[in-house]
């Protein structure tokens, strides 16, 4: 049989497929069909598959809907109600045919369903066609979710991660920090120095902060321009004193940079964090935590600029 592309025109063959069959013999057919042009990862079972979604991340997931203990049908289920994986597409593998199994496939969240015995040239053409949706339906989001001057994340990819952030916290009861930076005296800046300097001082402060931030064991970058010269980042799993080591080192870090300021006392660019730190222990909503954190950097422009001040966020917070 001819696969349906080459690999010289095939431009998805960093793509990765899940593939999730209990029959050995199908498994090694359909990888054998998609392993020349995808990357591919197996499973014989429904339950591993939120996990193999944590580490190997399909951007498609070819799923049996009989399987063992738990049925595909539910296995699509449960990836459509988590908000990390409800995006990626599933493809259903099955000999069932009547239109009440087909509905069910659809009613589950599917976006396709494939007939036993898999024809190989319609799994390509099917699996190629989704994979070239989901990678521009990735580009687009990127765009929407992505500042395109400073290349950080912006205030639309913020309200989806930090309410994500939140509801971990909670469940986990650990603590969460949220810190708000603004470039002191930025508009002074400005004005003296003109606004293609000041694009090319936010561009370096920017990549700054995420370099000064981002942890290794952070899956997420959660560094955000949220608006002008100021920046916020999100901080899963630390406490005030772990917010208070990161923002002095942040002030420390942008101070370094050396970025000369006609207006600064010290002659060179500086910045003010706001840090707010929920426990985790009672419910709060995103709007208050960052309410919280632009409190604490009023507070920190008040006591002079060039400084962090940091606060326990409680969810009656009072203003």
């Amino acid at each position: 049989m001819q696969p349906v592309a080459s690999r010289t025109d095939l431009k998805l063959n960093d793509s990765v497929i899940l593939i999730v069959d209990d029959e050995p013999i199908n498994t090694t057919v359909i990888e054998s069909l998609l392993s020349p042009f995808y990357k591919t990862h197996t499973t014989d079972c429904g339950e591993n598959v939120l996990h193999l979604c944590e580490t190997v991340k399909p951007d498609l997931i070819l799923l049996d809907v009989m399987l063992g203990t738990m049925s595909g049908l539910d296995v699509c289920k449960q990836l459509k109600k988590h908000s990390q994986y409800k995006d990626i597409p599933v493809i259903f593998i099955t000999a069932i045919m009547d239109q009440d199994d087909q509905n069910r496939c659809w009613q589950a969240g599917a976006v396709d369903f494939v007939s036993k015995p898999v024809y190989g040239v319609t799994l390509l053409n099917r699996v190629k066609a989704h994979l070239t949706l989901k990678k521009q339906a990735d580009l687009l989001k990127n765009l929407c979710e992505h500042d395109s001057l400073t290349g950080l994340n912006n205030r639309r990819f913020l309200q989806n991660t930090l309410d994500q952030n939140i509801r971990l916290a909670i469940r986990n009861d650990k603590a969460l920090s949220v810190l708000m930076l603004d470039i002191d005296y930025f508009k002074q800046y400005n004005d003296s120095l003109g606004h293609q300097q000041g694009d090319e001082c936010l561009k370096r402060v920017a990549d700054e902060i995420k370099k000064s931030v981002n942890r290794p064991t952070d899956t997420t970058d959660t560094t955000i321009r949220y608006g002008g010269e100021e920046f916020l980042c999100v901080l899963p799993d630390t406490d005030i004193q772990g917010a208070q080591f990161i923002a002095h080192k942040l002030l420390a870090n942008i101070r370094e940079l050396n970025i000369e300021h006609p207006h600064a006392t010290s002659g060179v660019l500086s910045i003010s964090i706001g840090s707010a730190t929920f426990s985790g222990h009672e419910a709060i909503d995103t709007d208050e935590l960052i309410r919280c954190a632009d409190k604490a950097l009023y507070q920190a422009k008040h006591q002079g600029r060039n400084r962090c001040v940091c606060i326990l966020a409680e969810p009656s917070f009072s203003f």
